[in-house]
């Protein structure tokens, strides 16, 4: 899907209208699925890919391609990732150092 950027004024409020839009689908979306009789396990890979979906036609709109939350995802786990494991190690052993 190619999206081509017209040079006019109302570019950036049909942006912000798409985006606002697709937030409204998706909290209709999410509470529509609270309701169903689906299991926990079921209705979270249902959210999760509507929420895919919804980037996958936001994104565009701003430059980015769908392989952005893939590019993101791997930053995420190289670099934050090992930080919070190491905070989460240190409480760990603060904690059992004061039972000991």
């Amino acid at each position: 899907m190619e999206y081509i950027r017209y040079s006019t004024s109302y570019s950036i409020f049909y942006d912000l209208l798409v985006v606002l839009l697709v937030i409204l689908f998706l909290i209709a979306f999410m509470l529509f699925m609270r309701r169903t009789n689906l299991s926990r396990m079921m209705k979270y890979f249902i959210i999760a890919a509507g929420m895919f979906a919804a980037l996958n036609v936001v994104f565009p709109y701003f430059g980015y391609q769908f392989y952005f939350i893939l590019e993101f995802v791997e930053w995420t786990t190289k670099f934050i990732f090992p930080w919070i494991v190491l905070y989460w190690v240190i409480r760990f052993i603060k904690a059992v150092e004061k039972k000991v």
